[in-house]
């Protein structure tokens, strides 16, 4: 029998007193994931939108309350702007660029922050800001709090979405 790769570790073969067993050899067997991959954009988006997927099209993200669950589940972060039924590059788990205009309430990323799924679709938020604060009243409604990532500089996000937490259903 060949050799196998199960759980990231080659296996070999080995014959021990007629019975066939595998053995580890030490070496894992690299796999290297895309942080980047293609999807139909299925709205108008620009550079730097959250989004989520639906089949094979990518829409924008939202945390607004009263919204479908599927709206905040967040996979990525636009490259580049996208028409809909074009192709657009979405980063999965890399550095992107987000422009001012996807940020709410601020006009550039403050180094070391996290930032998080705004209620504004395809946005950003600290929720340290007035228009970002998280409540359950008034027009700052928001259903849930999704980590998108870390700011490395004024205009560069470190990709990294968490779990969701349900804040108002």
């Amino acid at each position: 029998m060949a050799n196998r790769s199960i759980f990231n570790r080659r296996y070999t073969p080995f014959d021990s007193a007629g019975q066939e067993v595998f053995l580890v050899n030490g070496a894992g067997v690299v796999t290297q994931l895309s942080s980047t991959t293609d999807f139909t954009a299925g709205e108008t988006l620009v550079q730097g939108a959250v989004v989520y997927v639906s089949g094979t099209q990518v829409f924008n993200a939202t945390a607004l309350s009263g919204v479908a669950s599927f709206n905040y589940g967040a996979i990525g972060i636009t490259a580049a702007s996208g028409s809909p039924s074009q192709s657009v590059s979405v980063v999965l788990d890399d550095a992107v660029v987000i422009a001012n205009e996807n940020i709410t309430a601020d006009t550039a990323l403050i180094p070391g922050d996290i930032y998080y799924l705004s209620k504004f679709s395809g946005q950003i938020t600290r929720f340290q800001t007035a228009s970002g604060q998280v409540t359950n009243s008034g027009t700052d409604q928001y259903q849930v709090s999704l980590p998108i990532g870390r700011a490395l500089s004024t205009s560069e996000l470190e990709v990294e979405i968490g779990t969701p937490t349900i804040l108002y259903e």
